[in-house]
């Protein structure tokens, strides 16, 4: 029996990487005399893992990165007002409208009614506050939880806290290695649901085969398959 049902929130409940990548072509954009996309591309990828470390993860630290990569790529010449737009880039995005994926409402109002819902989020606190805020879909989730970092100790941390078995609880989300992966690992059920992109740090390169492994198209598939289990 799932008695609890989690869910991450970015590119799961609500759009994000889609906006992550449109500004990162506006930037490849603007180092255009100094650099092909491709290579923009690269070193702001390996300029944001570095500095995940130190910033952790969202818009805050990618907007730094983004400076840094900038800053690097240019030879120290990118100018102030480029570095200007940079930023104003990172501030548009965390201004950008809530898109809420298709279909959440109706399946977080379905399933509350006999399971148990939590959501478990990873990023910045004040952009994670704000947007879970924004959607309105807070009163949905018994527990809400914004963390720094998803692995196997941050969910056994989570599910001791409130009292779950983990052999009792699914994790719904677009990432593998965070969503899906570490909660298997712990005895729990894993639903993938693939985001159109994916940001190359939670990229998973190998099939899973799992007995209590899902991937579904849609959230929408949710309830029927809770239904199966």
């Amino acid at each position: 029996m799932i008695e609890v049902v989690a869910f991450d929130a970015d590119d799961t409940l609500w759009h994000t990487e889609t906006h992550y990548r449109e500004t990162q072509a506006r930037l490849a954009e603007i180092l255009d005399n100094y650099a092909a996309h491709e290579q923009v591309q690269e070193q702001l990828d390996s300029v944001e893992r570095k500095n995940i470390k130190l910033f952790g993860y969202g818009i805050k630290g990618f907007t730094l990165s983004m400076v840094e990569a900038a800053i690097e790529i240019s030879a120290g010449r990118i100018s102030a007002g480029d570095i200007h737009e940079i930023i104003a880039l990172g501030k548009a995005m965390l201004d950008a409208p809530m898109e809420i994926m298709p279909g959440v409402e109706d399946v977080l109002a379905q399933l509350g009614a006999a399971h148990r819902l939590m959501l478990i989020t990873k990023g910045d606190m004040l952009d994670q506050t704000n947007k879970i805020e924004t959607s309105g879909l807070a009163e949905h989730f018994q527990k809400i939880e914004i963390v720094s970092e998803k692995n196997t100790g941050t969910y056994a941390g989570i599910f001791s806290q409130h009292g779950v078995a983990a052999s009792a609880a699914m994790m719904v989300g677009n990432s593998l290695p965070s969503d899906v992966l570490p909660v298997l690992e712990l005895g729990g059920y894993g639903v993938h649901i693939p985001y159109t992109v994916t940001a190359s740090f939670e990229q998973h390169p190998h099939p899973v085969e799992h007995p209590r492994f899902h991937e579904l198209r849609e959230i929408a598939q949710l309830p029927s398959l809770l239904k199966s289990l």
